[in-house]
């Protein structure tokens, strides 16, 4: 499955770059974290690798120099797929989403980021943890391109509220679909650990806190991993509350301010 789904990507993104000038380079390329399918233009490189050991697809981009790729690979898209829990269709909203990167009127590699720490290199925001369940709720994509279009942004606590708990809370909720739930509760695990603090705070305050059924809740908590399990725990004595923001402190008043007011 894996293989299979690897070829539809890269044939499919393949073929939505060459009608931008962009040639696919024979044959698969190599690097430690598994093979990748490399696409050339005249001032951008993309690549898809397959990385094995975190079980996800990922769509990069970097620079030509001297018509060669300079392999400072920036990601585009990541998406999560197992092959023993994953079939072809989640395949084809990987298609979806990848060919829908690369379609921009003017694709570009993006300016290089303020440097982060080694240990703060995998860590995703809210969007991108929203997406990642497009796979389990495929409905979520047109609902998120809806939140752009009428709000400029994805307003994160809100559309996690109204769009995923609900879901979240359905489908674990049954206990015969075992492969759905280890899907929703491996992504939780896995964003738990990757996510910046904002995607934290939604999975423990506004999912696993939002959801109501107790019969959800019991067939997930087994298959949290130990971070998730502890974090869920000290969580929900913030279950039903309201959290007051912070004080906005009292600003400062200058002499000089006082003397330039007076008259």
């Amino acid at each position: 499955m894996e293989q299979k789904a690897f070829d539809l990507i890269a044939e499919k993104v393949g073929a939505a770059l060459s009608g931008q000038g962009f040639a696919r380079a024979a044959g698969e390329q190599r690097e430690e974290s598994g093979s990748y399918v490399l696409y050339k233009g005249e001032n951008t490189a993309y690549s898809i690798l397959y990385n094995q050991d975190k079980k996800r697809f990922e769509l990069r981009s970097c620079e030509i120099e001297n018509g060669e790729p300079d392999k400072k690979w920036k990601s585009v898209s990541i998406w999560l797929f197992d092959p023993e829990a994953d079939d072809l269709a989640a395949a084809e909203s990987i298609v979806n989403d990848f060919v829908e990167s690369v379609s921009a009127p003017k694709p570009v590699v993006a300016k290089p980021k303020k440097k982060r720490k080694k240990e703060d290199e995998d860590t995703n925001d809210p969007v991108f943890f929203f997406n990642r369940f497009v796979g389990i709720f495929p409905e979520l994509k047109e609902e998120l391109n809806t939140e752009r279009e009428e709000y400029g942004d994805v307003r994160a606590v809100t559309f996690a509220k109204e769009h995923l708990v609900s879901r979240i809370e359905a489908l674990c909720a049954q206990s015969e679909k075992q492969d759905g739930i280890k899907r929703c509760c491996d992504l939780l695990n896995d964003m738990y650990a990757n996510g910046d603090m904002d995607v934290r705070s939604i999975i423990i305050i506004v999912i696993l806190n939002g959801i109501e059924d107790p019969a959800a809740i019991e067939n997930m908590k087994p298959l949290f991993s130990d971070d998730l399990k502890k974090s869920y725990t000290a969580g929900l004595k913030f279950k039903g509350k309201t959290v007051k923001p912070e004080k906005k402190k009292k600003e400062k008043r200058f002499i000089a301010d006082n003397l330039n007011n007076m008259k």
